[in-house]
């Protein structure tokens, strides 16, 4: 994988496709790169695509601090800046979404087309199965969570993670990527950070300023057990995107258990959107 370094930081990414606009991929909490794969093999052959390990997941950096809702939108925001990835695509799952919607929000003149796939906010996340974890989470004093935030989630933590993202075990069993993305622990301090800013993903439940996005496509998993399909009926009401799918029979990573249908989905908004002939 690329690196590219951020404050310190070091930052791995991996890119295909060689010509087109660009596209960048933005993962979900608790997960890396990979889930992207069958997205990347798809699109690189009109797109050129990039797909970000955010820190504390994948080959990127474990940092003690700045699992935040504006560190990740700051970091990414560089890393298009740096790399020259103006007139972009952004797709994103979960805090992946998140990001891709407030990049938007702030920096429309920047984006062409936006694909959030499960949107992590305040609302879906405190409505989806895990809110009695993140209510303690955002309860923790200081201290305490700072001594949690050190301790490595066994393998087997990381496997029951990953279970709760697909709606039926023979989806979890026999996707390709769930091994190597549960293979080791991750540090803790990635989700306890996340879910104690869980605050400042309250903005992203009110769209006033929603003429002002790029195309938006929105695309849930109705049996998400992680964050509430219900509740992201109701942002969608407000944010109005230009295309919105609801997939029955799909939970958390849709582009892993639905990847035919995901990647067809997200193909032709590009197409609508950020076509491949509208840039070398």
């Amino acid at each position: 994988m690329e690196q590219f370094i951020f404050d310190g930081t070091r930052i791995a990414y991996t890119r295909q496709g060689e010509t087109g606009p660009p596209v960048v991929m933005l993962h979900s909490a608790g997960s890396s790169h990979l889930i992207w794969t069958a997205q990347m093999a798809a699109l690189s052959r009109d797109y050129r695509c990039y797909a970000v390990d955010l820190p504390g997941y994948g080959e990127s950096d474990k940092p003690l601090d700045g699992y935040t809702l504006e560190r990740y939108t700051e970091l990414i925001c560089a890393f298009l800046l740096q790399h020259g990835l103006t007139d972009a695509g952004l797709i994103g799952n979960c805090v992946g979404s998140a990001v891709s919607l407030t990049l938007a929000r702030r920096y429309p003149e920047l984006f062409r087309a936006v694909i959030a796939i499960n949107p992590l906010t305040e609302s879906t996340a405190m409505h989806g199965n895990w809110r009695q974890g993140a209510r303690l989470a955002r309860r923790l004093p200081d201290g305490t969570a700072r001594v949690l935030s050190d301790w490595h989630t066994p393998r087997w933590v990381a496997r029951r993670t990953a279970r709760s993202w697909f709606t039926t075990r023979r989806a979890y069993r026999e996707c390709p990527y769930v091994a190597p993305l549960s293979s080791s622990g991750f540090p803790a301090r990635a989700l306890i950070y996340l879910v104690r800013d869980l605050s400042s993903f309250a903005a992203l439940d009110d769209w006033p300023d929603r003429a002002d996005l790029p195309p938006v496509c929105v695309i849930w998993g109705n049996q998400n057990r992680v964050l509430s399909a219900a509740a992201g009926r109701t942002v969608n009401a407000r944010l109005r995107p230009d295309r919105a799918e609801y997939l029955d029979g799909c939970g958390h990573v849709p582009m892993l258990e639905r990847a035919p249908e995901v990647t067809a989905i997200v193909t032709d908004f590009l197409a609508a959107h950020l076509p491949a002939d509208s840039r070398p």
